[in-house]
């Protein structure tokens, strides 16, 4: 990806959004690859793109903390907050074969939450791993009808 950063896009279940859009569940988790998204930081933008079905970016939220936990740590410093159950937490520790509750996962704190009034669609497929948006690409986005 060529540009400055602006954020991320993320997909989420599409059944899990509303957790973070309306209920303002506001610390996203996920399992990152070795690289753990070095280029994100404070105050970049994350995207959430409901998967499944609608393939539709459907909001966003603005990073105000970063951090990798566990998913124990996450949960003791979190709570309700995260957008994830402790049962969900741990379908999705399980999710890999090789994956155990010892490897840390990203933790975005997210404030500034918004649902978009229409849903936004992006030009090229986002993989499970997320994909980083360049500020054009971000300016592009909002100025969809």
């Amino acid at each position: 990806m060529s540009g400055e950063v602006a954020g991320v896009i993320f997909p989420v279940p599409k059944h899990l959004v509303d957790r973070l859009l309306v209920e303002k569940r506001n610390v996203f988790v996920k399992y990152v690859g070795r690289n753990g998204l070095s280029r994100l930081s404070i105050k970049h933008r994350v995207l959430f793109y409901a998967s499944e079905a609608s393939k539709e970016i459907v909001g966003e939220g603005t990073i105000a903390e970063i951090g990798l936990l566990t998913p124990r740590e996450v949960l003791q410093k979190y709570g309700k907050q995260v957008f994830l159950n402790e049962i969900e937490l741990g379908e999705y520790i399980h999710l890999q074969p090789n994956r155990d509750s010892s490897k840390k996962l990203l933790v975005l704190v997210l404030t500034k939450i918004k649902r978009y009034t229409k849903p936004k669609f992006f030009e090229k497929p986002i993989s499970m791993s997320g994909l980083y948006l360049s500020k054009e690409n971000y300016r592009k986005l909002l100025n969809q009808n």
